[in-house]
């Protein structure tokens, strides 16, 4: 004789619906190593790693749509930097889907929810988690950074701390994502022993370091040019190969005194940049939180990032 069905709970026929729902929408779309190259034919890894190369892009005003700036100079931008407070995911990852749309890589930055603290102590774990799933649906790589310029904010080893505890998470819910850490530059090479990087670098995986470089000649008086390649990509392209990182430049620009003084600077840093290992540029176009004209106001400048957007390699 046969033993009669049971019914099924009502937990368990939810659990099936649920089930066959995320198996007829398949998985979360996501960046194909194979398929990544760059225009120059160079690989890209899944997380938006160039295998040789260097992506040339912009900050652009106030999270500005960059796309009539594009059209402007004939070509479009291969990283865009942007910079979001953390309740605006919403709001960064409609532009980063714009972005890898348009084959640029987003290279985003969040204020925390909390205190470097209280995110070290797991408080923002929820946050961090929610914004890598809903950038994993990017099409394409994207580039994040908590908190960047950290330097005078506050306790640095909290801020460490803070990093050591969300990079694991957000890469490990996207692997679209890179986790980054932006920094100044000047207070890890030249300035106090407690923001060297022996001191600040979490241990853990960190996928790009970017530093933050301006060329204040001209700015608030000053008649000093800095040695980009003696003081600064010489020691940073030196550690980041001891720490198998890559690096870039997440924020950098030139005052119109000193444009007028070098108007090849964008084309020589750029150059300087990649043949010490860096594989992005961003240039600051925007005067937000600015102590000098760093937008390409002038002619020159326009023409000099023009000059060497139309070369860069980019996402294809």
């Amino acid at each position: 004789m046969r033993t009669p069905h049971k019914p099924l709970s009502l937990t368990l026929f939810i659990s099936l619906c649920l089930a066959l729902l995320v198996a007829l929408s398949g998985p979360v779309p996501t960046v194909s190593a194979a398929a990544a190259r760059l225009t120059n034919g160079c690989a890209v890894g899944p997380r938006g790693i160039p295998s040789c190369g260097a992506y040339f892009g912009a900050a652009y005003g106030g999270n500005t749509a960059v796309g009539g700036w594009e059209r402007s100079m004939g070509r479009k931008i291969g990283v865009h930097r942007t910079f979001w407070a953390a309740s605006q995911v919403a709001s960064a990852v409609r532009v980063a889907k714009i972005d890898a749309a348009n084959n640029r890589v987003p290279w985003i930055s969040f204020k925390p929810p909390y205190s470097w603290k209280d995110m070290a102590a797991g408080k923002g774990n929820a946050w961090a988690r929610n914004l890598a799933l809903r950038l994993r649906a990017v099409r394409g790589p994207v580039w994040v950074a908590i908190h960047h310029e950290p330097e005078g904010d506050g306790n640095i080893q909290q801020w460490k701390a803070m990093q050591a505890r969300l990079a694991p998470i957000m890469r490990a819910a996207a692997p679209n994502l890179a986790y980054s850490i932006i920094l100044m530059g000047y207070h890890e090479f030249h300035g106090a022993a407690k923001y060297r990087m022996s001191a600040i670098w979490p241990n853990t995986k960190i996928d790009i370091a970017g530093f933050d470089i301006y060329e204040t000649y001209g700015a608030q008086g000053s008649k000093t040019w800095k040695m980009f390649n003696a003081n600064y990509f010489i020691p940073i392209q030196r550690w980041a190969r001891a720490k198998h990182v890559r690096w870039g430049l997440a924020e950098t620009g030139y005052s119109d005194a000193a444009a007028k003084k070098n108007p090849v600077w964008i084309p020589r840093v750029y150059r300087a940049m990649r043949a010490h290992g860096g594989i992005a540029m961003s240039y600051f176009n925007t005067n937000l939180n600015s102590t000098a004209n760093w937008k390409l106001s002038l002619a020159s400048k326009q023409s000099a990032f023009t000059r060497v957007n139309r070369v860069a390699p980019r996402l294809r």
